[in-house]
């Protein structure tokens, strides 16, 4: 199994206490309010949901969301919360989504971004944009690299930055988790979106945009 999929995997019991943290509480009230207003109305599909922390945020003003993780014990407590009728939750592999039927006006990926190496952000975007409506909106959020309590253990070769996560049970894991600028944002986004908002809090970034016609991203994946 890969090491970070086995990692979320048996880490899905603790991973909610990354939200308790008194000093990220401003930026996610901020940020719960950000989200509620793009998601407004809209139909979602969501990409490495987890536990579904951001999934119950979003439902409150969704119209509906299909959201999706690889890993079944975070899907497990994100099936317990009862996150509302207009939530449906499937497994999934962020890197090859079933072929939905294309009636989804926004695709969100929240705490992804930074565990997809360089390499593959491309892809990524490429397939994510093909399941989504045409000139759907992409939102994401993720962490901002915090001097003296954000360490990282090593760089590889091609820029991605990795971290040493402990469990409780003291297993310990190599992760790769990427701490990109606005401007890496902007350059790895503007190829495949228009209108790249980025929102810049302490603790939190958060990014807006609209994919284009996801025929031509279905043109170049053929």
């Amino acid at each position: 199994m890969n090491s970070m999929i086995e990692y979320y995997e048996r880490r899905a019991q603790e991973y909610d206490a990354i939200y308790d943290r008194a000093q990220v509480k401003s930026d996610l009230r901020e940020l719960g309010r950000w989200l509620q207003d793009h998601v407004r109305d809209l139909t979602v599909l969501e990409v490495a949901c987890g536990t579904g922390y951001w999934t119950s945020i979003a439902a409150a003003s969704a119209r509906s969301i299909l959201a999706t993780d690889y890993n079944p014990a975070p899907l497990a407590i994100a099936r317990a919360k009862g996150l509302g009728a207009n939530v449906r939750l499937e497994r999934a592999d962020a890197y090859a989504l079933p072929d939905y039927p294309l009636h989804f006006e926004c695709g969100m990926a929240h705490l992804w971004w930074s565990h997809v190496c360089k390499r593959e952000q491309a892809a990524f975007l490429s397939q994510f944009a093909s399941k989504l409506l045409p000139g759907a909106k992409l939102l994401m959020i993720d962490n901002n690299f915090v001097s003296g309590s954000t360490a990282i253990s090593r760089v590889d070769d091609d820029g991605n930055s990795y971290q040493l996560r402990s469990l409780r049970n003291g297993e310990q894991y190599e992760v790769l988790k990427n701490f990109p600028s606005a401007e890496d944002l902007e350059r790895a986004l503007g190829s495949f979106c228009s209108d790249v908002r980025i929102r810049e809090l302490e603790y939190f970034w958060a990014v807006s945009a609209r994919f284009p016609d996801a025929s031509r991203f279905n043109a170049r994946r053929s």
